[in-house]
């Protein structure tokens, strides 16, 4: 009578299930379908405003309400497989190794979920915020999702819809994973975006070193970029624009703003009202974006007299954005910064000229006019300055990029953003501290 009992319930049980997972896709396509609703009324109303009040109080969609529904329809656990499990690095130092155990599968990981994986992947705020307060949690199903793409959805034909916003990651791991959907994904658009994607990635000095060198990343930049649009279909779309357009973009990146390009030249206000040009011919010159908002630029701007001393003869070519010049002014003396600042004009010209997304930006030009470094200050510019003064290292070094501090601190503190923990790192939780369900 046991036994019966026992056998009815995993049938109930089983039926429960099989109900849970038929419901599932339609649960999908109607929150899926929710937010293109949502998305056609906000385009709606940004094509039909006339003045810029009107469009500024157009808001975009936060999406949480959509993340909640998605997420409820795709998080249910379906069973569980054998895995490899890496200890953290706490856990090796006390003898831990690899070990194979068992893990929970997820129903976002069947092959008609990648649209969801694909939406959350392409909205990573609303999905956080379904999270608020859980940090455990997010971290852990973010890893999951995207080790989704790795052994399922990689295979998709939606994948590539989700290859702009991977192209955003510093991950080794996530460029292997696109390398996997150009080689295995039969769809000639999420083939084209994989190729696109990868090619930007190589622009970050991380993804350059798993290539083995700058002069091979650059070689597959270029192989890449030829390869995404030859592959792709016309009008296809990379993220909100087509790929044809982030393509030029990235042949612009890659003959005026890499390393070993000539740069463009600047034309600057400086602080006595007249116009300068950048970089100077025959000297080092060091490019500086940046704003008096931020303290990594300006620690650097407000003492850039100890750069001088370091590296001898080096122009120093600080840039703010500001439309007022005697608002400028009035800022940088707020500030302390009252020596050897310019001006960009009010629309941004240099520093849309120089692609420059985020503050502080350096550009590093040697005297022969072509690019040693371009990106966030750290390590890698302490390098390059290093190298570029080689035969004047006699001196005491007076300024230090990602060490220790001598006298004061560092000039030019270390490159890094605040960002969620590298997916497969020792950062993120463990598989055995699964968090609860939704």
């Amino acid at each position: 009578m046991e036994r019966m009992k026992k056998s009815a319930l995993l049938a109930i049980i089983a039926l429960f299930s099989a109900t849970l997972a038929g419901a599932a896709e339609p649960a999908m396509r109607a929150a899926l379908d929710k937010w293109e609703q949502q998305m056609t009324e906000y385009r709606a109303a940004l094509k039909v405003a006339r003045t810029d009040e009107q469009r500024a109080a157009v808001r975009l969609p936060d999406g949480v309400e959509v993340a909640t529904e998605l997420w409820r329809s795709v998080c249910h656990k379906t069973g569980e497989r054998e895995e490899l499990v890496r200890p953290t690095a706490a856990e090796r130092m006390r003898g831990a190794t690899d070990e194979r155990k068992m893990v929970p599968v997820y129903e976002f990981e069947q092959p008609w979920a990648a649209p969801a994986v694909v939406w959350f992947l392409n909205n990573p705020q609303a999905f956080a915020k379904v999270f608020k307060g859980k940090q455990r949690q997010i971290s852990y199903y973010a890893n999951a999702l995207l080790e989704s793409v790795n052994r399922v959805h990689y295979s998709s034909p939606v994948i590539g819809e989700a290859c702009a916003k991977l192209a955003e990651s510093q991950s080794v791991r996530v460029y292997e994973m696109l390398q996997k959907i150009y080689t295995r994904n039969r769809d000639l658009t999420s083939r084209a975006n994989a190729a696109m994607a990868m090619c930007i990635m190589l622009s970050n000095p991380t993804i350059q070193g798993a290539e083995g060198s700058a002069a091979m990343a650059r070689s597959k930049q270029l192989y890449f970029l030829r390869q995404a649009v030859s592959a792709s279909p016309e009008n296809a779309m990379f993220g909100n624009r087509t790929l044809s357009e982030a393509a030029l973009e990235m042949a612009y990146i890659l003959r005026n703003l890499s390393v070993g390009s000539i740069p463009p030249q600047l034309c600057v206000t400086g602080m006595d009202g007249k116009p300068a040009m950048f970089p100077v011919a025959g000297k080092a010159n060091l490019l500086f974006f940046w704003s008096p908002a931020e303290n990594v630029g300006l620690n650097v701007v407000s003492r850039q007299h100890q750069l001088a001393e370091q590296y001898p003869g080096l122009v120093f070519c600080p840039i703010t954005v500001h439309a007022d010049h005697g608002e400028w002014l009035m800022e940088l003396k707020k500030y302390g910064v009252v020596a050897n600042c310019f001006m960009d004009d009010k629309e941004n010209s240099n520093g849309r000229a120089y692609r420059v997304t985020q503050l502080p930006t350096a550009v590093l030009v040697s005297p022969d006019s072509h690019i040693l470094y371009i990106g966030y200050p750290g390590l890698p510019l302490q390098t390059a300055l290093d190298n570029l003064y080689a035969d004047q290292k006699a001196q005491a070094p007076k300024v230090i990029i990602g060490g220790a501090p001598i006298d004061d601190g560092p000039v030019i503190q270390p490159g890094s953003q605040p960002t969620a923990p590298a997916a497969g790192t020792d950062e993120a939780p463990a598989l055995r501290d699964m968090p609860e369900d939704f």
